[in-house]
């Protein structure tokens, strides 16, 4: 059964794919120590995302499902050739190893075929838009966060913090910092 409706808040924050769905955290915790890696990473995700989301949205349902998400990954990695080549372009190598795992992430292959293929064709790309702003949002509310904490910087220009903790910079506070922001999440959004 089609859905006729979403709402804006569903994508942003609602259904956010890192903080409700758990989808997409390694790129999160391990590269979004910055603000500007968090950028760059964000950036990748939603052109990855976006374009392999919605060109896959014309495959018909009538291939069976393991074949749909076979095509979904593939259709997701031609996409990743451009943007990696963009991304080396402009010396985006900071997000390293994360650039080609989010050619697979649970967010393309799974979301796409469990919430965004239900919705109405005209709600597609305002849903999908939405959800990827979601995911970016978190990305960019981490990459600050811990910039400020762990380097005293904004975009590499210093803040006046009184104290650092520069172990904020490893991974291991990504995953406490996204814990923080999943509970707080879970505060205001409970699961139903």
């Amino acid at each position: 059964m089609k859905q006729n409706k979403f709402s804006a808040i569903d994508g942003l924050f609602r259904r956010n794919a890192v903080l409700a769905e758990g989808m997409v955290i390694a790129p999160i915790v391990v590269c979004c120590d910055t603000l500007p890696k968090a950028l760059i990473l964000s950036l990748a995700f939603a052109c990855i995302t976006f374009l392999s989301v919605s060109i896959a949205s014309f495959f018909p349902k009538s291939i069976p499902y393991a074949l749909r998400i076979i095509l979904y990954a593939i259709t997701s990695s031609l996409i990743y050739i451009p943007v990696a080549m963009l991304c080396s372009y402009l010396n985006f190598a900071v997000i390293g190893m994360y650039l080609p795992l989010l050619t697979v992430n649970s967010f393309v292959v799974l979301h796409s075929e469990l919430y965004f293929y239900k919705l109405q064709k005209r709600l597609l790309l305002p849903a999908l838009f939405l959800h990827i702003a979601g995911f970016c949002l978190t990305a960019v509310i981490i990459g600050l966060v811990r910039e400020i904490l762990a380097y005293g910087t904004i975009c590499g220009r210093v803040v006046d913090v009184p104290v650092l903790m520069q172990g904020l910079s490893a991974p291991w506070a990504g995953f406490i910092l996204l814990g923080i922001l999943c509970a707080v999440h879970r505060k205001f959004f409970p699961k139903k």
